[in-house]
């Protein structure tokens, strides 16, 4: 069972699971099957919709604005948009971190070359 959960992720996710552990298999793959099991809870459809986090989107505190001369994704974020009394809360809010974390991850084409 184990097995096919990793094949669905890369080498470097698993590799990011190690580091955080400093490469202790076990405690490095009960960290990953916590976040699994967050992820399953969190985002069961898989991914978050916009129609989820409307709020924050209507505040456009966040902006993706292509690369640097090394191909890291410029991502601006307007720190003094952000209500934190805003409808929605502070579910609605993490759910906003994890759709724009999601997408920035998505559009970075050389992710790979960051990891070191």
């Amino acid at each position: 069972m184990r097995l096919l959960i990793v094949q669905e992720y890369d080498d470097l996710t698993l590799r990011r699971f190690l580091r955080a552990r400093d490469l202790d298999i076990d405690k490095a793959c009960t960290m990953f099957l916590k976040y699994l099991k967050w992820r399953k809870s969190f985002v069961p459809t898989g991914s978050i919709s916009v129609t989820e986090i409307p709020n924050h989107i209507a505040q456009n505190k966040l902006f993706m604005q292509g690369t640097d001369k090394s191909g890291r994704l410029i991502t601006v974020v307007f720190g003094g948009r952000h209500y934190p009394n805003n409808p929605g809360g502070l579910e609605e809010f993490k759910r906003y971190v994890v759709f724009t974390l999601e997408r920035i991850i998505a559009r970075y084409d050389h992710f790979d070359s960051l990891v070191k």
